[in-house]
C-alpha cells in the first residue's frame, strides 16, 4: 500500500507539518518534534539560548516533575532524548506501536507545558557548564570548535551549540519563557512520525497532542558575508598532541552539488583505504588520527579537516596534507576510487535508513531544512547518476579556495600556520 522507501509530507492546521512514513514489517514508531531553531540562528548575546531551553524543558511541567518526566517514559519501556544543532532543536522517542499515544502525550506535556522553575534551571545550569569545561578539556573538539570560528568570524554559524560559560550563567527563566514563545510555533516546526502507525493515526495523534501556537515566525535569519576564512585561532595547550583542523569554503545543503561532497569525504578521508589515511598515517607514520567531514547548512557551507600529530612532526604533517590536497585537486577520483567511495556513501546511507529512528530522524531533517519528503530510492539513485566530473569539480571549487579558517590547540612550536595559505 505504502513505498516503504518514501515518506510524505502533510500540511495540518496552522502550518504545522507532519512528515510521515508507514514502516509496515516492524513493530516499533519513532516519533519526534524538530524545531527550526539553532546556534545558527542566535546572536552573540544569546548564543546557547536554544541548547538551554532544550535542556530544561525536561524539567518539569505544570502536572509533571522532572522525575515524573522520565520514570512516565521508562514505565512505557519507551527510550527518549533530544539535541540541539546550529540550525534544528529536536525531541524525540522509540517506542513499541502499542504505546505510542501514551508516550506522544508525555513529549507534548515537556513541549507544550513546561514551567521552568528556577531551581532546576540552575540545576541544569551547572551541568551544561560541565559540558562547556568537557569540550575545553578534549582538544580535537576544542581545535574544530577554534577552526569554525576563524572560518566563519562573526556569523552564527561559528558559535559553539552551548553558548558561552557568562552566557548559561545568566540565562532566567523568563528567556526561556520568551524564547520559547517566539520560536516554538507551528510555523517553525515539524512533527516526523515513522514505524507501524497508519496515516490516519499519526494524523490524529499530530492534531490531538501537538498544538503549537499559530503565531507569526520571528525571521532570525543572517546577512551572509561576501568572505569567509583568512584566519588562525591558537590556543596553546600543554599536552601531548598537536590538534589542527582546517575548514574550507563548501556548498550549503540545498545546493545540487551537496550529495558530492559526500563522495569527496569518502574519498579524501573518510576511512582506512582514504587518501589522506594511507598517505599521512600509513606511508609516512606522521598521525594516529586524520580526517575530514562536511559541515553543510542551508545557507552555506564547509569541508575542514582534521589531524592530530606529534607537535615534532607538526611542519611536516601540515605540508603532507597540502600536498595530499594539490593532488587532490589536480588529479580528482579515479574511476576505482570513484566507485569505492560511492558504494560506501550509498552502502551508510541503506543501513542508516534501517530503523524507525533513523528513518524519523532523515525525513524530520529534510522536511524542516528542505521542506522535502524524504525518499530514500531517490537518494539513492542520485548517488548513482552522478559523474565523476561531478565529484572532480567539486573538489576543485572546495580545494582552490584560500578561504581557510585555522583552528590549533597543542603547545607552542613556533610552526607559522600561515603556511597553509602559501
Amino acid at each position: 500500500m505504502y513505498n516503504r522507501s518514501m515518506s510524505e509530507i502533510i500540511t495540518l492546521s496552522g502550518g504545522l507539518r507532519l512528515a510521515y512514513q508507514y514502516i509496515p514489517h516492524i513493530r516499533s514508531v519513532s516519533l519526534g518534534v524538530f524545531v527550526k531553531i539553532g546556534s545558527g540562528n542566535e546572536l552573540a548575546e544569546d548564543n546557547g539560548v536554544a541548547h538551554f531551553t532544550e535542556h530544561v524543558l525536561f524539567k518539569g511541567t505544570e502536572k509533571r516533575t522532572a522525575f515524573d518526566i522520565v520514570r512516565d517514559m521508562d514505565a512505557l519501556g519507551a527510550n527518549m532524548n533530544a539535541y540541539t544543532s546550529k540550525e534544528v532543536t529536536a525531541f524525540y522517542f522509540q517506542c513499541t506501536d502499542d504505546v505510542t499515544e501514551p508516550c506522544a502525550e508525555i513529549l507534548s506535556d515537556l513541549l507544550l507545558h513546561s514551567t521552568f522553575p528556577a531551581s532546576e534551571l540552575d540545576k541544569e545550569r551547572g551541568v551544561i557548564l560541565e559540558e562547556i569545561g568537557m569540550v575545553a578539556d578534549t582538544p580535537d573538539d576544542l581545535s574544530q570548535d577554534l577552526s569554525a570560528a576563524a572560518f566563519w568570524g562573526e556569523y552564527p554559524y561559528g558559535r559553539t551549540i552551548l553558548g558561552s560559560a557568562d552566557n548559561v550563567r545568566r540565562f532566567t527563566s523568563s528567556d526561556i519563557h520568551s524564547f520559547v514563545a517566539k520560536h516554538y510555533v507551528a510555523g517553525k516546526v515539524v512533527v516526523s512520525i515513522a514505524g507501524h502507525i497508519s496515516r490516519e493515526e499519526a494524523i490524529a495523534l499530530t492534531e490531538k497532542y501537538f498544538r503549537f501556537p499559530d503565531r507569526p515566525v520571528e525571521d532570525r535569519t543572517f546577512t551572509l558575508p561576501t568572505r569567509f576564512g583568512g584566519r588562525v585561532s591558537v590556543e596553546y595547550k600543554d599536552i601531548e598532541q598537536a590538534n589542527l583542523t582546517f575548514a574550507f569554503p563548501s556548498v550549503s545543503s540545498v545546493d545540487d552539488r551537496a550529495s558530492a561532497t559526500s563522495v569527496l569525504s569518502v574519498a579524501l578521508g573518510g576511512g582506512m583505504s582514504s587518501l589522506l589515511f594511507q598517505e599521512i598515517r600509513e606511508r609516512l607514520g606522521l598521525v594516529y588520527s586524520v580526517y575530514d567531514y562536511p559541515s553543510l547548512y542551508e545557507r552555506a557551507g564547509a569541508h575542514s579537516i582534521y589531524l592530530g600529530t606529534n607537535p615534532k612532526n607538526l611542519s611536516k604533517a601540515v605540508r603532507a596534507m597540502k600536498k595530499c590536497l594539490a593532488d587532490f585537486r589536480e588529479k580528482g577520483l579515479d574511476e576505482e576510487t570513484m566507485h569505492r567511495a560511492k558504494m560506501q556513501v550509498k552502502t551508510s546511507l541503506i543501513l542508516g535508513s534501517e530503523s524507525s529512528m533513523a528513518i524519523m530522524r532523515l525525513q524530520g531533517r529534510m522536511a524542516i531544512i528542505m521542506d522535502r519528503a524524504f525518499d530514500l530510492d531517490e537518494r539513492v539513485a542520485e548517488i548513482d547518476r552522478m559523474t565523476i566530473d561531478d565529484v572532480n569539480a567539486m573538489i576543485r571549487t572546495i580545494f582552490s579556495s584560500r578561504q581557510i579558517g585555522v583552528g590549533y590547540v597543542g603547545i607552542d612550536t613556533g610552526f607559522d600556520l600561515s603556511e597553509i595559505y602559501e
